[in-house]
């Protein structure tokens, strides 16, 4: 499958929002995204302060010493070894405090996958951390994850899967404190910003509907309505690429969840170019969102 570009007749959908695993057409040749930089501000209360943050994401392959933990059975001692360099692919994310809540340093993790897949691919695109994937990664039991580092200030948490690459002898190796995600105020901050706008946004509505033509319209049942407005709106250079683009807003409501956005989006781009979107709960949530897009890097496919 490919996003879908632009028809000669002018026509274009964007059925493919958030989709990290296969490549988009540019001009006739097909892209792979392989880095993304954000620029990222969320507010997690009502009235409350609104902080900034640079999300960086990249993927590829890379090499790595793969570690184990070789124990003596008789003694108990624990030994950590050294199983030599492997090639595997690379998930990296980065979140740089600019305006944060107690964020003093930037917060770092990599994933590393014997092969990338659609699954690995999921939340690569994600103005946030891929929480979901690593965490599934330590505790899932799959034989494809070699291992995940996160760093932010002093503190470290390494794990290595040895049967990954073939060493199903040796146990895996673990260090540091995996919770050390909990004393960080912020990544919670942005996760469940991220959550709210991605799972209550307009993403899917704009499936059917050609963005190149200006265009209102609403969908509802009873509780739920959306109001949507599409408008041309020129092009925007991204990666050295040009791209023609939308603007889209919209309200919706659901039960006692109300929601309003805007965003500029290109139908040949799985990510809008900037969003932005508040989600409210009446007597809870109310939090707002702002994503966009600093730069974006390209490789044939």
């Amino acid at each position: 499958m490919e996003t879908p570009t632009e028809t000669e007749t002018g026509y274009a959908s964007w059925q493919n929002p958030w989709d990290a695993h296969n490549p988009v057409q540019i001009d006739g040749e097909s892209y792979l995204i392989t880095y993304i930089k954000y620029k990222l501000r969320v507010r997690t209360e009502e009235g409350g302060p609104v902080y900034e943050y640079e999300v960086e994401k990249r993927r590829g392959p890379v090499k790595i010493h793969v570690y184990g933990n070789s124990i003596d059975m008789e003694t108990g001692k624990q030994e950590k070894v050294d199983l030599g360099e492997f090639e595997v692919y690379e998930y990296y994310g980065k979140i740089i405090p600019i305006n944060a809540e107690d964020m003093s340093d930037a917060f770092e993790y990599r994933l590393w996958v014997v092969n990338r897949s659609e699954d690995t691919d999921t939340f690569f695109l994600f103005p946030t951390l891929d929480f979901l994937t690593l965490y599934s990664s330590l505790y899932a039991g799959t034989g494809d994850v070699v291992g995940v580092m996160m760093k932010y200030g002093n503190q470290t948490f390494e794990f290595y899967n040895p049967i990954a690459v073939g060493k199903g002898s040796i146990a895996p190796y673990q260090e540091g404190d995996i919770n050390m995600l909990s004393d960080i105020a912020d990544i919670e901050a942005i996760y469940l910003s991220w959550y709210g706008f991605y799972n209550f946004g307009f993403w899917t509505a704009l499936e059917d509907e050609n963005i190149y033509q200006e265009t209102t319209g609403s969908w509802g049942v009873m509780g739920y309505q959306y109001n949507y407005e599409v408008k041309p709106d020129g092009t925007v250079n991204l990666g050295g690429k040009e791209f023609r683009v939308s603007s889209v807003s919209w309200t919706y409501t659901f039960g006692s969840i109300t929601g309003q956005g805007e965003a500029t989006i290109a139908a040949n781009l799985p990510v809008p170019v900037e969003a932005k979107g508040v989600f409210i709960e009446q007597g809870g949530a109310n939090v707002f969102t702002h994503v966009k897009i600093e730069d974006i890097g390209f490789e044939k496919a």
